[in-house]
């Protein structure tokens, strides 16, 4: 193999015109993926986006959330498992839609998820499952919290109060200031977005002050929000209490095997705390979630660490409540391209001249066959 010999005018001549045609391709090729992007990847339905807001005054089950809240998931899986029919309402974090005046009414701490029936306002993960139960189960719904057998229902309560305090959001920040102790992090939680939701929660203080000072009304229990945000910040940011924090989700986990490692005999097929899914299954489906999202995998149960919980996580992942759930990977895309188009338009633009440029050296310096 050698390079070819461009001395003579026809070799020049040839290669220039190569050249120009793989350009026009190119232009032509980056031209109807700008203009059909949106046709393969349009914005978010109405049932995804923050569409009036303002306060939904329908009747029925209304859901402020966004797919990516951890406590949004663990309501959103209880629903479905509730098979109860409910609409959502999208509310946009990267635009801090949950700090607007009208969502302040529905929530004054600026949190999702928010639950509306009809008249009736819940905020918080924990109250809205408990509202649920005590609301809606008979019939086609099931309950999630059993009552006719005492040590299923209290070991239920029990597994809820060791996984439900565990901070989500500590946890998940936390991560991106030590990417050194994650593996391989799943969508949504790369690239762009880790610097994203770091830099974005570096302001938040700034932020819930500034709403405390322009909403007197509200201001005491946006100052308490932001005491919690003080005195977590030194976990998030210093990697030796970051550490124990994980040790703490440890604890838990270990104790989650025990009970998996129990289930023998009869009981192989068990979920957590029995032959039913219940509201303990729920939050530990949606902590594995987000430890796997994370890339926590390795260190918390695979390669054998914890085998029980990987058959449990492997066998929880295929309930239909599950996948109704967790956003996909065709919903990452439609998402990232919603929210960074205009990012990506010009990322497009400037890797488009580079593999131009690139092409037409490689086209100019092709070796002869």
């Amino acid at each position: 193999m050698r390079l070819r010999n461009l001395t003579s005018e026809t070799d020049l001549l040839a290669a220039k015109n190569r050249y120009h045609m793989c350009k026009r391709n190119f232009f032509l090729r980056a031209h109807l993926l700008l203009v059909f992007t949106p046709a393969y990847f349009p914005k978010m339905s109405s049932t995804q986006e923050e569409a009036s807001h303002e306060i939904n005054v329908k009747n029925g089950l209304l859901l402020y959330h966004h797919p990516y809240s951890y406590y949004s998931q663990k309501v959103l899986m209880s629903l479905y498992e509730k098979n109860l029919p409910f609409e959502k309402q999208f509310i946009n974090l990267v635009k801090e839609v949950q700090y607007e005046p009208w969502f302040l009414k529905l929530n004054p701490r600026g949190q999702i998820p928010v639950l509306q029936d009809t008249g009736k306002v819940i905020p918080d993960s924990a109250r809205i499952i408990d509202y649920l139960e005590d609301n809606f189960s008979n019939g086609d719904t099931p309950r999630l919290i059993p009552i006719n057998n005492p040590a299923v229902k209290e070991k239920v309560l029990h597994f809820r109060s060791i996984l439900d305090p565990l901070p989500a959001r500590v946890l998940t920040i936390g991560s991106f200031h030590h990417s050194e102790l994650v593996h391989f992090p799943k969508p949504p939680f790369v690239g762009p977005i880790r610097s994203l939701l770091k830099n974005g929660d570096k302001r938040i203080v700034s932020l819930l002050k500034d709403l405390a000072e322009t909403n007197p009304d509200i201001s005491l229990v946006l100052l308490r929000k932001v005491a919690v945000y003080e005195r977590k910040s030194s976990t998030i940011t210093e990697k030796t209490e970051y550490l124990k924090l994980l040790d703490q989700f440890d604890e838990v986990l270990t104790e989650v095997e025990n009970e998996l490692a129990s289930h023998t005999g009869d009981k192989e097929n068990w979920w957590l705390c029995g032959d039913c899914f219940t509201v303990a299954d729920i939050s530990l489906t949606i902590l594995l979630e987000r430890l796997s999202q994370l890339g926590y995998e390795s260190r918390f149960w695979k390669n054998g660490k914890r085998p029980y919980l990987e058959k449990y996580y492997a066998r929880v992942k295929q309930r239909e409540s599950y996948q109704k759930t967790i956003p996909n990977m065709l919903f990452h895309v439609k998402m990232f391209m919603s929210t960074y188009r205009k990012h990506l338009t010009i990322s497009i633009g400037v890797g488009i001249c580079a593999v131009i440029i690139l092409g037409g050296v490689y086209i100019a310096l092709k070796p002869e066959k």
